[in-house]
């Protein structure tokens, strides 16, 4: 089992770079042809739309964002360049770029996506991309944080466990980063708040079944009573000098398309290391 096909995202913010970092050492590692997906939020300027606007407006727009997505291509393939990685492409899609971007992660082994950030003018656009992608496109999805990420990716995992669908899947889905890993964690948490967790049978099965494709995971078991889950992984995670997590990604509801659960929430919000979430 291996990632073959990566998938990430480009745009035109400084923090891309870490995204780019990341993906680029995964497909080096792995062998695999790293896609760029260029996303930026945008209204079309459709000949209806451009029509009505004077000619010198449609023709400034249609440079600068040509120019835009030149840099960034640019950034892309010079980066890939350096790393000796020629196994590229560059992809620039019109239309709804969120749909777009849920539709390209769904032939794709992983998609690498950087986390919103809140002092970006953009944020909202990349909150409801990140949001989107890892709800919808039913394949994993690794959110780098904008802080930047650690020299390594994948070496450290720390497996969140609670026994659910989410979880199982996204253990799945990180199989081969697993697989490549020098020390893996499976975590699970007890609180009285109702929250889902695993009992030790459960627990078990997983380690046995890691231990089955060749990964000797180990189990670490915490109550946690004065702080919220998510806060508990990212702290737990820096305990153990881990740089990556690996969890489910939840939804509170489907009434609602993007009504995410409080640990998913909280990574997506104030996460120090990658984050590989499936849902």
């Amino acid at each position: 089992m291996s990632l073959k096909t990566l998938l990430v995202h480009v745009n035109d913010n400084p923090q891309c770079q870490q995204q780019l970092d990341v993906a680029i050492r995964l497909a080096l590692d792995f062998g695999a042809k790293l896609v760029a997906i260029y996303l930026v939020p945008r209204i079309e300027l459709t000949p209806s739309v451009a029509a009505l606007l004077p000619q010198d407006f449609v023709a400034r727009r249609l440079e600068e964002t040509g120019a835009a997505q030149g840099q960034a291509e640019q950034l892309f393939r010079q980066a890939a360049q350096v790393a000796n990685l020629t196994a590229i492409e560059w992809r620039a899609p019109s239309g709804d770029p969120v749909a777009a971007a849920v539709a390209h992660a769904r032939c794709a082994d992983l998609t690498v996506i950087g986390q919103p950030d809140i002092d970006q003018p953009d944020f909202h656009f990349l909150e409801e991309l990140a949001q989107t992608v890892a709800l919808s496109a039913g394949r994993p999805t690794l959110i780098t944080p904008y802080a930047g990420a650690s020299r390594s990716t994948g070496e450290r995992v720390l497996v969140a466990w609670d026994g659910g669908r989410e979880a199982s899947r996204a253990v799945g889905d990180a199989l081969p980063i697993l697989a490549r890993a020098k020390d893996v964690t499976i975590t699970t948490i007890h609180r009285d708040e109702g929250e889902r967790i695993a009992d030790e049978a459960a627990t078990r099965r997983l380690a046995d079944y890691l231990q089955s494709h060749g990964i000797d995971a180990k189990v670490d078991h915490s109550s946690v009573e004065d702080i919220s889950v998510g806060e508990w992984l990212l702290s737990r995670s820096a305990d153990l000098g881990i740089d990556l997590i690996v969890m489910g990604a939840y939804a509170h509801t489907r009434l609602r398309e993007l009504v995410l659960g409080g640990v998913t929430r909280t990574m997506l919000q104030s996460m120090t290391v990658p984050v590989l979430m499936s849902h």
